[in-house]
């Protein structure tokens, strides 16, 4: 297909039933905010409100239902990991959309307002879950690509269900979560899901060489089956995950009180955290809120343990001559530290990933963090100590000397070329940009502070800020040349975090927020004018040319991946195609279509053609959807940035593509954020915008 003619260029998608866009109110709120009106409706102000377009969570009733116990009662785990949903309905009920649309922003949407209904023990009745006898046939289990050889014992399953049975206060709850509590099997089965996803994330800190599952905490094994069922595609057993995650937030403070000595162990300060973990991402509004409540409760425990400092990691030398007792001393002071330090910098990372998604302060200093970056996976997954002599001795780690800190990359990048050998590189990329992430939000905060009101005096007029602008677009420009000596090492996850940082850096999103009603017409129409300056600017360009960059690497990321924090910054790159479409749009409705420029493709490869579009503005800027895999149909849907329907379109099918096959069911915050983008889209579009 020839992309730039006129005659073989087409929309890649149908236009939205026009029945469901009767009076959609966000898209009354934005023909009022782009267009003046003749009469002021102050009672319609009141009704048109602006979309809550960063509010990705709901409050979905995690309870389960006689249709879920059925299926419970009849479940197979082989089954039920194949068990497809049935697709809904794609007709929306007008009153249901209605009130989905008109979201009063002096509501946050990440403020949490609790019912009567709404305590801790409310998802109890999720508990029973009925699965096969632990004497049944082992073919009917899933069949987990295992990480370890240890299985879940019995004796730790009934641990658990102790733990659980605790926490319920009802008699006739406890007595049905007794009978109905999962197997064995069952439950070794979800903690090896989870052992398989936890190996590929970045920040890895589970010791595996080391590791004995039935040695951990109770609480350790019930979270970790509580992650390995939300990872499941089956609506009932992600259900059942989320109520054991809520039993194990309510019990694990007390083993921290019935002895303060325990907050330096580290086997609960890892089930805490991923307690944590699992309400981050959940989707839901109520655990979201909760879980970011609680997250400076380990960064504290970490903090006034000295785990912060390099002085609590003692540099450990591994010599040809060291055999028995003193290599397996050596090996485990080295492993128990590198845990620590593993574990600091997960902390690390999602702090600020949280601060990316909610746009507040970091509760960790990228000052403080002085402890040495993390270890070369050779070490890390030395299964034996004779195994970590082999690659200690081989990479020379004697020979590197002291290793480098946060602080030191961010003096110094050029560290990370002169000691890549020596470090988990991937990980201290990861660590490295998160750190950049907090001088970025201080930047952003300076600007909120000192920018004029005024849609004409701009960012280059005040030297100050200019200036930091500058620097760290230097800063994170010499990053970009050195990874092209590490182009393997710089995985899809870290480019999606570098290109949001410079996405950032180039347009403020909370002014995005403004405009789509977050603090209401008045505020919408006052940011307008701005965004109207900004869509014309070669900082706009770069900001839609990183926004194309998060996607081109979201179609990168492995199959089944694509979720929690990423999955954010797939919907914070839509939302910014968006706004620049519908304001330029609006801004340059008599604008022609433009057919005889070449297109740009913003998630694609770098070309001069990009950068005369980034420098002058040539060309028609469009994104691509990720193709169709199989088949004879392989080309992907085209849209250009000014059509912000067709671009959300894509923005969807970038998420969706990424759990294909349907074995793999959307994660519930990958659902909120697909149906959140499809608003977003069908609004510009009623008011001719799409």
């Amino acid at each position: 297909m020839d992309h730039g003619n006129p005659e073989t260029y087409h929309p890649p998608y149908e236009a939205p039933d026009m029945d469901d866009m009767a009076h959609p109110p966000f898209s009354d709120f934005l023909r009022d905010v782009l267009y003046e009106q003749s009469m002021q409706d102050h009672q319609r102000m009141a009704e048109a409100q602006g979309l809550a377009v960063l509010d990705f969570c709901n409050n979905a009733n995690l309870e389960l239902k006689d249709l879920d116990f059925g299926l419970l009662n009849h479940w197979n785990v082989e089954d039920a990991l194949g068990y497809q949903q049935p697709k809904q309905d794609d007709s929306v009920d007008m009153s249901a959309m209605r009130l989905k649309l008109v979201k009063i922003w002096t509501e946050s949407p990440w403020r949490w307002n609790p019912g009567k209904s709404d305590t801790g023990y409310t998802e109890q009745s999720h508990l029973p879950l009925s699965v096969r006898d632990a004497q049944g046939d082992q073919g009917d289990c899933r069949k987990v690509g295992k990480v370890i050889k240890d299985q879940l014992q019995s004796s730790s399953r009934d641990k658990i269900l102790a733990v659980i049975l605790s926490n319920c206060r009802e008699n006739s709850v406890r007595a049905r979560v007794a009978a109905s509590f999962p197997s064995t099997e069952a439950m070794d089965s979800w903690v090896h899901i989870f052992l398989a996803s936890h190996l590929c994330q970045v920040s890895a800190w589970i010791h595996y060489g080391s590791f004995s599952l039935n040695s951990q905490w109770p609480e350790w094994l019930a979270i970790a089956a509580s992650q390995g069922a939300v990872l499941t595609p089956v609506p009932t057993l992600r259900r059942f995950g989320f109520a054991l995650q809520e039993a194990v937030r309510l019990t694990i403070p007390d083993r921290f009180e019935e002895n303060n000595r325990k907050i330096a162990d580290i086997g609960l300060v890892q089930a805490l955290m991923m307690v944590q973990d699992v309400g981050l991402w959940s989707g839901n509004r109520r655990k979201m809120e909760i879980a970011e409540c609680h997250l400076s409760i380990p960064i504290a425990m970490m903090r006034y343990r000295g785990k912060f400092q390099r002085s609590a990691y003692r540099h450990i030398v591994v010599d040809a001559s060291d055999e028995g007792k003193v290599l397996e001393e050596k090996w485990k002071t080295w492993y128990e530290q590198e845990s620590w330090k593993r574990l600091v910098f997960h902390a690390y990372l999602r702090d600020a990933q949280v601060s990316m998604t909610q746009f507040c302060n970091p509760s960790m200093s990228y000052a403080e963090l002085t402890l040495p970056l993390p270890s070369t996976k050779e070490l890390w997954f030395a299964r034996t100590a004779e195994e970590f002599k082999e690659s200690f001795l081989k990479s020379r780690a004697a020979e590197a000397g002291r290793p480098p800190s946060l602080v030191d990359l961010l003096r110094d990048i050029n560290l990370l070329s002169t000691t890549h050998q020596h470090l988990d590189i991937q990980f201290a990329i990861s660590v490295y940009l998160h750190g950049l992430w907090a001088q970025i939000w201080e930047y952003r905060q300076l600007n909120a502070v000192h920018r004029s009101t005024s849609p004409t005096s701009g960012l280059n007029h005040n030297l100050v800020l200019s200036s930091r602008h500058a620097e760290l677009c230097r800063v994170l420009q010499n990053f970009q040349l050195l990874a092209l000596e590490w182009h393997d090492m710089l995985s899809a996850q870290e480019s999606i975090v570098l290109h949001l940082l410079l996405m950032n850096l180039n347009v403020c999103l909370d002014d995005l927020q403004l405009f789509s009603g977050k603090e209401g017409e008045e505020q919408a129409r006052r940011i307008y004018p701005t965004l109207k300056s900004w869509s014309d600017s070669p900082e706009a360009r770069q900001a839609l040319w990183h926004a194309g960059q998060i996607l081109r690497h979201g179609k990168l990321f492995p199959g089944g991946h694509l979720k929690d924090f990423y999955a954010v910054a797939v919907h914070h790159a839509a939302l910014c195609l968006w706004t620049h479409g519908v304001v330029a749009k609006a801004s340059h409705p008599q604008q022609g279509p433009g057919y005889g420029e070449e297109l740009v493709f913003l998630d694609g490869e770098d070309a001069p053609h990009v950068h005369r579009f980034l420098t002058f503005g040539q060309g028609r800027a469009a994104i691509r959807g990720p193709g169709i895999k199989g088949g004879d149909a392989a080309q992907p849907a085209i849209s250009l940035v000014k059509d912000p329907r067709g671009c959300m379109e894509v923005a969807q099918e970038v998420l969706k593509a990424n759990f294909a096959g349907g074995r793999e069911g959307l994660p519930p915050i990958n659902e909120n954020i697909i149906r959140l983008l499809k608003q977003l889209g069908n609004a510009a579009w009623a008011v001719g915008l799409g």
